[in-house]
């Protein structure tokens, strides 16, 4: 019997929790160190995820794993 599953959790060893809406903020006050993963449509009202970062990255590591595809074996580019 075929099982319905969502494609982002193929594959995946460790599940992220998406970071909670209480760290959302208006892009245009979000500081150094949060999460900068526009939620909705862009614009200049834009809200961005604002979940802390510590690694200077630009994404928390939940919406990182929505930006950036990881790579394949046998892959070619």
């Amino acid at each position: 019997m075929n099982q319905l599953f969502r494609l982002p959790q193929i594959g995946e060893a460790n599940p992220i929790a998406e970071p909670s809406a209480e760290f959302r903020v208006p892009f245009a006050q979000s500081g150094a160190f949060v999460c900068k993963f526009i939620i909705g449509e862009p614009s200049d009202q834009a809200v961005c995820c604002g979940a802390p970062v510590a690694d200077g990255k630009s994404w928390c590591a939940y919406h990182r794993r929505i930006v950036f595809e990881p790579t394949r074996p046998g892959r070619i580019r």
